[in-house]
């Protein structure tokens, strides 16, 4: 706990004084969502996804084709939490994983869980929704989505805190994800 601490104390010191840290959680209570399902984020902000329960993942995509990684997709790679599936348990180490997303400008970015048929079942989300509407439309769209597709190339567009292992933060802020298929 002490380690994620030190780690959250030095993010928080490289924002600058505006910058904020908007938190995201990962299936809370289990169920397939992303809480809340949107956030307004500006350039130097940092949105945070904190996995509490199952088996997720963060993963980017257009909004005409959710449930498909865009090209240089963020990913987060799978996160799976062992526990009680009917309650949000806590990981091994005691430590929650997250996935810190650096937000870089102020377009839109369409979020979904490429686990299963999470992304189709709702679990979705919009970074900078261009309108009142983005949401509902990215949601109905995912809904009729064929498939579901992790991007190619493990963790990418972000840095892991606390992972499944209980490693050191994984690092990423690049790197060439997959494309949509």
């Amino acid at each position: 706990m002490l380690f994620s601490t030190v780690v959250y104390a030095a993010l928080a010191q490289s924002l600058s004084a505006s910058a904020a840290m908007m938190q995201v959680t990962v299936a809370a209570n289990n169920k397939f969502t992303f809480t809340p399902n949107s956030v307004t984020a500006q350039p130097g902000d940092i949105v945070a996804f904190s996995f509490v329960g199952q088996n997720h993942s963060v993963a980017s995509s257009k909004p005409n084709t959710p449930c498909q990684p865009e090209r240089n997709a963020i990913f987060s790679d799978f996160q799976p939490i062992p526990g009680n599936p009917n309650a949000n348990p806590k990981p091994p180490n005691g430590n929650t994983p997250t996935f810190m997303v650096p937000i870089t400008d102020t377009q839109p970015m369409y979020i979904y869980c490429s686990q299963a048929q999470h992304c189709q079942q709702g679990m979705v989300m919009v970074i900078n929704p261009p309108n009142g509407g983005a949401v509902q439309y990215y949601t109905q769209k995912a809904a009729q989505a064929n498939n579901n597709v992790s991007p190619r190339g493990g963790l990418s567009g972000g840095q892991m805190i606390n992972d499944r292992a209980g490693t050191n933060p994984r690092n990423v802020l690049g790197g060439q994800a997959g494309d949509a298929a």
